[in-house]
């Protein structure tokens, strides 16, 4: 299921639609030009703004797989896309392009502004954008709003409303904007890498570590109340530590580690989306399998990393060590940190000369 597809088979049913306009039209129009003359101009800004180096892929493609990654949540519920707001599990076809449209949107503002700015942003430019005004004042602030609260640890979503009139049908914002929050949390994997600019050393230092982590990302599945992501990393990519902006400062950090603290970002984002999601798109655990393997010939280093993050007890998960609830990451009193992993990998070159 794809709910950009689900969304196109109401062409024929623009009478359902507020004031009988066409709103697939509409959405085709300004993901049109969003396609052709803003996403592709995302990944290029970032560049010019942060000037430590982008992160990875922005464009066209994100924004396509976000909407994957929201299709794959929210078939979870199993929907029924309909106008008839007493059907169980019910999304609207109006729903869908509120939705569609702030993920268009969500990463746009980046163009205009700063990294940390760029979800607010993003309203702005919907505004110029909407020169000929096919979108209603009040469409333009929900869109705007939804976007903005992809981004944010001020608890953003709860700002929204829970259900709203807008053009006399029912909205719920705080739904949808968890589906697009969540949806762009899951937007990873390895196509989401400049693995050719990693390859020949063009990525810039502190940018090497979230391509790297895209690059080994290799499957996401949703089962049930369970995110389950499996990485595949080989040597090269192992021994040594990689510039990382944290703040005003830069510090030097394994990829490991680096997966360690975005799978805890990722069960965080999880539980906080859930606040505002149907109890069949909640989910309450991370699965991480992270393969250790060879460049040469991918024969395994060491047993793969595996651990589980959840939801459990008192919610103090935000400010623990991920070493105090994961008992599989201790051999003995050693931590299975990036510091083991990279003299593992050392000791065995050292052999193999």
């Amino acid at each position: 299921m794809n709910i950009q597809t689900e969304f196109l088979k109401f062409k024929t049913e623009k009478h359902e639609f507020p004031h009988g306009k066409d709103y697939t039209k509409i959405y085709e129009d300004f993901k049109e030009d969003f396609d052709k003359n803003v996403h592709p101009e995302v990944k290029t800004k970032i560049l010019e703004i942060e000037k430590e180096g982008y992160y990875n892929d922005h464009g066209v493609d994100h924004i396509a797989m976000v909407i994957e990654r929201v299709s794959r949540i929210m078939e979870c519920m199993d929907p029924k896309f309909t106008f008839d707001i007493k059907t169980k599990n019910y999304i609207t076809p109006y729903e869908l392009f509120i939705l569609l449209m702030a993920i268009q949107l969500h990463d746009t503002g980046h163009l205009i502004a700063s990294r940390a700015e760029h979800a607010k942003a993003a309203k702005e430019l919907l505004a110029k954008f909407d020169r000929n005004n096919k979108l209603s004042t009040a469409e333009k602030t929900l869109i705007g709003n939804i976007a903005q609260a992809h981004g944010g640890k001020n608890d953003p979503i709860d700002k929204l409303y829970q259900t709203m009139h807008l053009s006399h049908q029912t909205i719920r914002p705080q739904l949808l904007a968890a589906f697009l929050r969540l949806g762009d949390e899951l937007a990873e994997d390895e196509t989401r890498a400049s693995k050719f600019l990693l390859e020949i050393d063009k990525i810039l230092p502190t940018s090497i570590i979230y391509h790297l982590y895209s690059a080994s990302l290799n499957s996401l599945q949703l089962n049930g109340r369970e995110i389950s992501l499996i990485f595949y990393i080989t040597d090269t990519y192992l021994e040594n530590e990689y510039k990382v902006k944290k703040g005003n400062n830069i510090i030097d950090q394994y990829l490991i580690n680096e997966i360690y603290d975005r799978t805890q970002k990722t069960l965080l984002e999880s539980l906080y989306c859930s606040r505002y999601l149907p109890d069949e798109c909640r989910f309450t655990k991370v699965k991480v399998k992270i393969n250790l393997v060879k460049e040469k010939d991918h024969d395994e280093i060491a047993p793969p990393i595996a651990y589980e993050l959840k939801e459990n007890g008192y919610p103090l998960l935000g400010s623990s060590d991920i070493y105090s609830i994961c008992d599989t990451l201790w051999i003995s009193s050693v931590k299975i940190d990036g510091e083991y992993i990279s003299k593992i990998i050392k000791k065995k070159n050292e052999k193999s000369i």
